[in-house]
């Protein structure tokens, strides 16, 4: 007597499955109960208008090891085009009384369907040259039966709009009476990608020679900007040290706003470092300029009395004596073992 009552039930759910579109009572994301163990998926996971030929959508269900639901009779795929407000009618069906898929819709090219109580049940259906008419939101819909054969529904929902490439292939339809305006524009697309494969690149290669140089701290960072710090040097020249940091990309740090020097005397008070840094300004013809921005008017703290007017002493330095304000320094220095300097990154691509 429970097995007739229970094709019964079937019969009846199977009436309300299978009808035509036209004859199926719509629903509402209101009477939508989510379920981890159903999913639907697309392949491809978007649509490009007059690109895409086919898409196709896979609703399947996979029994936990203590079924809520412990027999499956169908699995319908359900769509609205309205997301706001969605409105779902039905696509594509397959139960277990029949064991084949059915075409609701006739939108759609059913694929294959499959109700498996011992694994995974799903349904395959695929879309030819879809438009934006079949965009929106889709459900796959799983109804069977609980351990005491009671009817249970279960759900899950994704949307599946238009990329945004979409939205560019339409300009390019549009300008196709000016092609070379077109052409233009994805030249200049192609080109700054290239130009930020590039910039990776460099970045990737100057980490890779400060890896090998054992001498740098670990960068800090200010304002856009890298600034990596020898450890404790026995010589120092100007020239060499220039051609050092412009090894990783950079030059020897210009110190030329009142922010940056904060930082920077903040940073070599926290890393208590015992010696002396020099940086990149130099005096040219009587005036302090920086030697990579000389366009830059910089704003350098000098200590007090600095800087002196002495034809030897033309580069610039630092030390903790001065509490890190830029003093006037000789360009080479050797036999000494307290000495560095500081490069500076432009972070930047």
């Amino acid at each position: 007597m429970f097995a007739m009552q229970s094709w019964v039930v079937i019969l009846i759910i199977a009436g309300i499955t299978l009808t035509s579109a036209d004859e199926d009572p719509l629903f509402t994301d209101s009477l939508l109960t989510p379920d981890k163990n159903v999913t639907i998926s697309f392949s491809p996971p978007f649509i490009i208008n007059g690109l895409t030929s086919d898409v196709d959508i896979t609703c399947s269900f996979t029994r936990d090891l203590i079924p809520a639901m412990t027999s499956i009779f169908s699995l319908v795929i359900a769509h609205s085009s309205t997301t706001d407000q969605p409105l779902y009618s039905y696509v594509a069906s397959v139960n277990a009384l029949e064991g084949h898929a059915h075409n609701i819709s006739h939108d759609v090219e059913v694929i294959s369907g499959l109700i498996d109580n011992q694994g995974e049940s799903s349904l395959h259906i695929r879309f030819k040259y879809p438009d934006s008419n079949l965009t929106g939101l889709y459900v796959c819909e799983v109804q069977g039966f609980d351990q005491i054969g009671k009817p249970v529904t279960k759900y899950a929902k994704v949307k599946l709009m238009p990329t945004n490439i979409n939205d560019l292939f339409h300009q390019i339809n549009n300008l196709q009476s000016n092609l070379t305006e077109a052409n233009a524009n994805l030249s200049l697309l192609q080109n700054s990608f290239n130009a930020m494969q590039s910039c990776m690149s460099r970045k990737d290669e100057y980490i890779n020679k400060l890896t090998n140089q054992s001498n740098f701290y670990s960068p800090v960072f200010f304002n856009g900007h890298s600034y990596y710090m020898t450890q404790k040097i026995s010589r120092f020249f100007y020239a060499e040290a220039q051609n050092s940091c412009k090894l990783i990309g950079g030059y020897l740090a210009e110190l030329d706003t009142q922010g940056e020097m904060d930082f920077f005397r903040e940073y070599m008070i926290k890393m208590n470092i015992p010696y002396i840094f020099w940086s990149g300004a130099t005096k040219q013809n009587g005036t302090w300029a920086n030697e990579h921005s000389p366009d830059v008017r910089p704003l350098f703290d000098w200590a007090p009395g600095q800087p002196v007017n002495n034809s030897d002493t033309v580069c610039q330095c630092s030390f903790s004596a001065n509490y890190w304000k830029l003093t006037a320094c000789f360009c080479d220095v050797y036999d000494r073992s307290d000495l560095g300097y500081v490069c500076e990154v432009l972070d930047r691509c």
